[in-house]
């Protein structure tokens, strides 16, 4: 996944840069999650991004964390997607891991 940090998203990154990195992140996120999660229940999600090099603070993921979200959630209001938490941490690949509850 291109790593995305929030400093530079404020930044105010050209709209075409930003589609782009969106279009991505589809194609990528879809890879991997078959199913749209449904917005008939409620979840607590737990996102671990690993960085091969100058891993971004946790808080500069969080730009990130939307897109994803935003493809996987039929709908993340804060009545479904009730809490995140995000770690970010060093390691051999640039990747995310992603644990969701189901309450």
């Amino acid at each position: 996944m291109p790593k995305i940090s929030l400093n530079k998203w404020y930044a105010g990154e050209h709209w075409t840069i930003r589609n782009k990195l969106k279009e991505t992140y589809i194609w990528i996120v879809k890879s991997q999650f078959k199913e749209i999660l449904s917005k008939d229940s409620i979840y607590e999600c737990e996102y671990v991004f690993t960085f091969k090099s100058k891993p971004l603070d946790a808080s500069n993921t969080i730009a990130m964390v939307k897109m994803i979200e935003d493809i996987i959630f039929e709908d993340d209001k804060w009545d479904i997607v009730r809490k995140i938490s995000i770690s970010s941490i060093k390691g051999n690949e640039d990747i995310v891991n992603i644990k969701i509850n189901v309450k």
